[in-house]
Order: C-alpha cells, then sequence, then structure tokens
C-alpha cells in the first residue's frame, strides 16, 4: 500500500500527460483545433475551474473541519475489502459501457431509429442500473463487508449537516459565473421549452449517478490507496476514458469526432480537467449536491442554443 500512494500520484499524472500528448500529437484535426478555435473554450473553463478551485482551497482550509470528515469517511470503509471493492466497481464501469454497446447494437440489428428521446433514455436507464442502482446494492446495501456492516458514506455524502461543507456553494457559483460571462454571449441561451426541461431532468439525474459511483464511489476508495490527489487524478483519468469510449453510443457523451484518437484527447481536455474540479470538491467537502449542481450549471451554461439532439461538450 505504501508503493501504491508513492507512486499513485506520479503514474496517473504521467498518463493523462501522455494521453493528451499522444492525441494531440497524432491528430491533425485535432491539434489544429486545440491550437485554434478551441483553444478560448479550454483557457475559458480551465480558467473559470481554476478560480473555484483556489475558492475550495481557502474555505475548506479556513472554514472547514477537514480532518474530523476524513476521520469519518475512514471510519465508514471500516470492515470493508476495498480492493475487491474497487474491482467490483471497474466490472461495473465495464458493464455500462457494453450495455450501451449492445443497446446500440439492437437498435441497428432491428433498424430502429434512434430519436432523441429513446436515446437519452437509454443513457438514463443505463447510468441509473450500473452507476447507481448495482453499485449501491452491492457495496453498500448488501452485506458484503467483512463483518457484515453497510458503508456509512451514503448518509456522510447525501445527508449534509454541517454549514460549512456547503460553503462549497460559493466556489461553484463564482466558476459558474465566470462561464456564463466567457461563453453565453458567444453561444446564447436555447428558450424555454418542455424539450430542455426534459433534458435538464434528465441530466439531473444522469450527473447524481454519475457523481455517485465517479467521486463517492470510486475516488474515495482510490484515495485510500493513493492519497487525495492520487485518487482526484485517477478517477478524472478513468472519468474521461469512460466518456471517450462510450461516445458513440451515448446521447450525453456528443463529442464533435468520429475516431477514438480524437475523442480520447477531447475528453481528457474537456472531462478529465473538469474531473480534477469535481473531484477536488468532493475531496473537500464531501457534499455530493455541490458535485450535482456544478454539473447541472455546466450543462446549463454549456447547452447548445437549438437543443434538437444531443449535448454538446458536456463536461
Amino acid at each position: 500500500m505504501t508503493t501504491v500512494r508513492r507512486w499513485g500520484l506520479p503514474a496517473w499524472t504521467a498518463l493523462a500527460i501522455a494521453l493528451v500528448a499522444l492525441t494531440v500529437g497524432l491528430h491533425v484535426e485535432l491539434r489544429a483545433h486545440v491550437f485554434g478555435d478551441g483553444l478560448p473554450f479550454y483557457l475559458g473553463s480551465w480558467g473559470a475551474m481554476l478560480v473555484g478551485g483556489v475558492l475550495i482551497w481557502a474555505l475548506a482550509r479556513a472554514l472547514g473541519d477537514r480532518r474530523e470528515l476524513d476521520a469519518r469517511v475512514v471510519r465508514a470503509f471500516v470492515g470493508h475489502p476495498l480492493r475487491i471493492e474497487v474491482v467490483c466497481l471497474l466490472a461495473l464501469l465495464a458493464g455500462f459501457l457494453l450495455s450501451m454497446i449492445a443497446l446500440t447494437w439492437l437498435f441497428n440489428v432491428f433498424e430502429t431509429e434512434v430519436g432523441a428521446d429513446l436515446a437519452m433514455s437509454v443513457s438514463l436507464v443505463c447510468r441509473v442500473l450500473f452507476l447507481f442502482t448495482l453499485p449501491v446494492l452491492i457495496l453498500d446495501r448488501s452485506g458484503v463487508t467483512i463483518d457484515g456492516r453497510g458503508a456509512q458514506m451514503p448518509s456522510i455524502a447525501l445527508k449534509v449537516r454541517e454549514p460549512w461543507r456547503w460553503n462549497g456553494l460559493m466556489p461553484v457559483l463564482v466558476s459558474l459565473a465566470l462561464m456564463a460571462v466567457l461563453f453565453l454571449p458567444h453561444t446564447g441561451y436555447p428558450g424555454a421549452s418542455m424539450a430542455l426541461l426534459g433534458f435538464l431532468c434528465a441530466f439531473a439525474v444522469i450527473s447524481l449517478c454519475e457523481e455517485v459511483f465517479f467521486r463517492a464511489m470510486l475516488q474515495t476508495r482510490l484515495e485510500y490507496y493513493m492519497g487525495r490527489w492520487g485518487g482526484i487524478v485517477a478517477t478524472s483519468v478513468v472519468f474521461a476514458v469512460t466518456y471517450a469510449l462510450v461516445q458513440s453510443f451515448d446521447a450525453v457523451s456528443q463529442l464533435p469526432g468520429d475516431d477514438l484518437v480524437h475523442d480520447t484527447g477531447l475528453a481528457m481536455l474537456t472531462y478529465a480537467a473538469a474531473g480534477l474540479f469535481y473531484g477536488y470538491l468532493w475531496a473537500c467537502f464531501r457534499n455530493l449536491w455541490l458535485n450535482v449542481l456544478m454539473r447541472i450549471g455546466v450543462f446549463m451554461v454549456l447547452i447548445p442554443p437549438d437543443l434538437t439532439f444531443g449535448i454538446v461538450e458536456v463536461l
């Protein structure tokens, strides 16, 4: 475990840098996009999240009792075989990817036209099943623990009673405000409609499922082995690679590319970068509602003005 903790952060950081360098270096169109029209978007979104990250650090350090909160998290995993649980989480993640591929294949075989509503329904159902329901049942409620106790993490993550753990609302709102100032004047904003409301509700559920899986479950366990930042970086890479792999089968991950190299590069520059913010927000406050609010806010800021199909580059 000492070796994993020592080398976890450098190894995953090196992997993230290698993925970005290789994809940008090998793909001419991606390189032209990153250093051309896409550069203002990346600098703006990264800058907004960096400002938010600094605020997270300042507020958590000055106003919160993080040591007591971290102790609660450690106690929550007493009796849990964390290595087995990490393997289970990765297996469920593979199940999510395979289910998306299988359903897309079935639709193609039966020549079913996949409209926006059906595509979003598939994305929603697969996430609810593999990223929320099964992980909660297997890891938190089924008695997989050594002593038969369920984990206390759901209570810590969702029943936030300490006022200081809501201080993370400020960096969330500041980051979203900066993104809105930077992007909305150029992208416009969609008018109110039932389609917008439907996609917003669906994305709220998707955000909750993903934040429960990637942050509350996977990252928290990886932090135990690799330290805080090792867990954050590792989870961010897994988060981004998942979106790159599922891109062709998912209504939510509409990255503007047509091959795995291009999609991986864009996912690392968008989803992995955003994952660092989500991960740090979770690590400091352990308040999952802040993560979900941030995800929904980014969706509202970056949603295309003409809401017809899919969501483009949602972080």
